[in-house]
């Protein structure tokens, strides 16, 4: 019985831990901009950026997680 509730405890302590752990907000490297959430107007100024190198070598690369 001690066993049993030892290993639930574990698994809940696991769990918790897990949850708290990919939950939790990154933070970008000190020398690498902060990632932005692609919105309206975030889409607006990425445009504009876009645009405006426009001599220079453009990539636009879209990830998916699925």
């Amino acid at each position: 019985m001690k066993r049993t509730w030892s290993i639930v405890l574990a698994a809940f302590v696991v769990v918790v831990l897990g949850g708290i752990y990919f939950t939790r907000t990154g933070h970008a490297p000190a020398a690498q901009p902060s990632l932005v959430e692609i919105n309206s107007p975030a889409l607006s100024a990425l445009q504009a950026e876009f645009n405006r190198a426009s001599t220079n070598l453009r990539v636009i690369l879209l990830l998916s997680p699925t």
